[in-house]
């Protein structure tokens, strides 16, 4: 952008956090899974953030944001979790690795992008983080249904990890429904049993067909509180392509309705 060329950039660690809030809701424009939520609910979420299990994510979480004229142009959260998963998908307290939680810079702002990760890089040398992570999609915030991953269209931001030397690893898409009056009551030809919820929202079901278990899954209620995340669904390998799956989004489509 025109006027950011040659001026000075101001790196800030962050210990109040309403500026940069302010700055993340216009950011949250353009990103789809960036919800909307009041400063409270977003700074639990951003800071003191713990997963659908209750397990807080990190033991050690830092802020910056790089700024011109006041102004904030980009901002960073990094730190080293609590845990990591190993191999099978199971969590890990013996694995050590740090991650780059959140990151974004504005078009034509790359020099302010590059002082912001080589503060996180600096932090993982001096903490022997040999193993970083960027954009992990577990460790996302709960607000955002979890969601970790980096946004498809912030190229920009992707093209300067990759120069940075992270490669990347994993991809998935983004599904959204709005839910409606019509979706509620609707009666279908399987049974969905709820469990309790958790203390973070989650919520587990199993499928039933003909009083016969048949599948299961589990949604997560966020803390705005409008809005439900369905984390996993699943069938039984003999009871696919019967039509036992759609009926049963359609089933939790009207308990959530």
């Amino acid at each position: 952008k025109k006027g950011y060329v040659g001026m000075e950039i101001q790196l800030r660690k962050i210990t109040e956090y309403k500026d940069l809030f302010r700055y993340y809701q216009k950011v949250s424009q353009n990103i789809p899974y960036w919800m909307h939520v009041d400063y409270e609910t977003w700074l639990e979420s951003f800071c003191n953030d713990s997963d659908y299990d209750a397990d807080m994510m990190f033991r050690q979480l830092l802020t910056y944001t790089a700024e011109q004229k006041g102004e904030i142009c980009a901002f960073i959260q990094f730190g080293i979790p609590n845990f990591l998963y190993d191999t099978q998908g199971e969590k890990s307290r013996e694995h050590q690795g740090g991650i780059i939680r959140n990151f974004y810079f504005e078009p034509g702002m790359e020099q302010a992008g590059r002082k912001l990760l080589d503060l996180a890089q600096d932090y993982f040398q001096q903490n022997r983080v040999t193993q970083k992570f960027a954009f992990f999609h577990a460790f996302g915030m709960t607000c955002n249904a979890g969601h970790g991953k980096l946004y498809t269209k912030l190229t920009h931001v992707e093209q300067l990890l990759k120069a940075y030397g992270f490669i990347k690893e994993h991809e998935n898409v983004y599904y959204s429904r709005l839910l409606s009056a019509a979706d509620a009551g609707r009666k279908t030809k399987v049974e969905l049993a709820y469990g309790e919820m958790n203390s973070k929202g989650m919520c587990e079901f199993s499928i039933h067909a003909d009083g016969e278990w048949i599948g299961a899954g589990a949604y997560a209620q966020l803390p705005q509180g409008e809005i439900s995340y369905l984390r996993w669904i699943f069938l039984d390998g003999k009871q696919q392509g019967k039509g036992y799956g759609t009926a049963a989004l359609q089933s939790l489509f009207a308990h959530l309705a």
